[in-house]
Order: C-alpha cells, then sequence, then structure tokens
C-alpha cells in the first residue's frame, strides 16, 4: 500500500480528479444575483421619480424582476467582453466619473469668494450696449425713400410702411438681440444714425427700413448684489468643472502617457 501512495502516477490521477470535480461543481453552481434592500428602494425611488406614484407590491416585484433580468444580460455582456472597445459604453463611463469628481463635498462660499469671482469675471455680468427705437418697414428701397421725404415734408409717419410680424419699436435691445431678429448687420447700421429724426433706409434681412433712434443705452457693469444669485451659480459650475479638471490631473500622475509618432 504505501509502495503504491508512492507512485507519482497515481497522485497526479488523484489531483486530476480532484480539480475534475471542483470545476464540475462550480461549474453547475449558478452565480448569485443578490437584490439588496437598499437596491429595491432604489428602484422604487426611481419609480416615484418618474410616474410621481408609489410602486405597490405588485409593481415592485415587477421592477425587481425585470433588474435581474438587466443584471442577467449586464453580466453576460461583461462576460463576452461587449463593453470593450465600445465608444458608447467608454463615453458614458468617463461621464459618470467625471460627475463622481464634481460632486465632491465642497464648502459653501462664502460673500468674500464670490465677490472675488464676480470681479475676476465682470464682464459676464455686464450688459452690453443697447439700443432703443422706432422703425417702419418697406418692401423696396425706393418706397422707403419716398416715406422718408414725405415725412421730412412733415408727413405724420403713422400709418406709413407695410404691416409685418416685426414690432413698431424696440427697446434696450442688444446687437446680439437685433441681430437675431433682423438679419447679421443691421445693428451695426443703427450705430450710424443720429438720434431723434427718421433715417434710413437700413437694410435687413427682411427688406428696408426707416429708423428712428430714441436712446443708446452704453455698457453697464450689474451690481454684485443685483446678480448675487447668479454669481453663486456660476461659481459652482466653476467649482465642479475645477473639481473634475483636478481629479484628472491626479489620475493622469499615476500613468506615464506614451503617444506612438504618427509617421
Amino acid at each position: 500500500m504505501i509502495g503504491l501512495l508512492r507512485q507519482p502516477l497515481l497522485w497526479f490521477l488523484l489531483i486530476a480528479a480532484v480539480l475534475f470535480a471542483l470545476d464540475s461543481l462550480l461549474a453547475t453552481r449558478p452565480e448569485e444575483i443578490f437584490v439588496s434592500r437598499a437596491q429595491q428602494e432604489r428602484l422604487a425611488t426611481l419609480w416615484t421619480t418618474q410616474t410621481g406614484l408609489v410602486a405597490s407590491e405588485e409593481e415592485l416585484d415587477s421592477l425587481v424582476q425585470n433588474w435581474v433580468r438587466e443584471e442577467a444580460l449586464y453580466r453576460e455582456a461583461l462576460r463576452l467582453g461587449l463593453d470593450q472597445e465600445d465608444s458608447i459604453v467608454r463615453r458614458r463611463l468617463v461621464q459618470k466619473l467625471g460627475f463622481i469628481a464634481e460632486s465632491e463635498q465642497q464648502s459653501v462660499p462664502d460673500s468674500a469668494e464670490l465677490e472675488a469671482y464676480y470681479r475676476d469675471n465682470v464682464g459676464d455680468y455686464t450688459l452690453p450696449e443697447r439700443y432703443s427705437f422706432r422703425q417702419l418697414y418697406f418692401e423696396s428701397s425706393a418706397t422707403a425713400e419716398q416715406a422718408l421725404a414725405a415725412i421730412r415734408a412733415g408727413t405724420d409717419p403713422t400709418g406709413l410702411g407695410t404691416s409685418t410680424l416685426l414690432n413698431a419699436s424696440y427697446a434696450y435691445r442688444s446687437e446680439l438681440d437685433l441681430n437675431a431678429t433682423f438679419g447679421f448687420g443691421f445693428a451695426t447700421s443703427l450705430r450710424e444714425l443720429a438720434q431723434g429724426s427718421w433715417q434710413g433706409p437700413v437694410q435687413s434681412g427682411f427688406g428696408y427700413h426707416l429708423v428712428q433712434l430714441t436712446g443708446i443705452e452704453g455698457e453697464q457693469v450689474s451690481p454684485f448684489e443685483a446678480v448675487r444669485q447668479q454669481v453663486g451659480m456660476d461659481y459652482q459650475r466653476y467649482r465642479e468643472e475645477h473639481a473634475r479638471d483636478a481629479y484628472v490631473e491626479r489620475l493622469l500622475q499615476s500613468y506615464d502617457v506614451l503617444v506612438e509618432a504618427r509617421r
């Protein structure tokens, strides 16, 4: 018996049998999908968020079963490597990690911080130059010139021009607003007009206009207290972006980045 136990072939066969038995046991033992109470609460909360209703027991059971099916598909997809070399999955994972980096706990900024951010970015809280004017619309330059001559001769401008969906007057409109309404270049033409009298024709994307410029408001810095809430939101967004960038920089310190030459 002792001699038999000393035979290498016997030990090889015994080890092989044990490994085979373990492999068979593990192969037939299903992987566990555990649905925790916390996961069930998350599913119920998501249901309430989407529907505005509290999930019943039957609805929660259905949600759990759907989650289990999704989890099984997810694990099989990972086993098959379907997540690899997939640009959509890659972008989604990067996006989620970015959210995690941005959501790190940050202290509530005090007034000094907000005012410092406001001063550094005061251009974002400065109202641009704005125009106020009346306008009459004409389909051709010739008819606009005839109307302008009549106004200068004493004709009441009321009733002149072609009716359109454009307003008869505009107040405190920036160049950006005016170019969006009348077409690019219209606001630039207003710079050349004197205030008070009817002038033109001024061409737009619609046709021609006679314009009576009634006022020009120069750039105006909004006081800090007037835009404090907006400054707070902008500063929060800035800190989130900064936190994400800092997180990426810390990650990159763990890598040696090598870029292969293109040629």
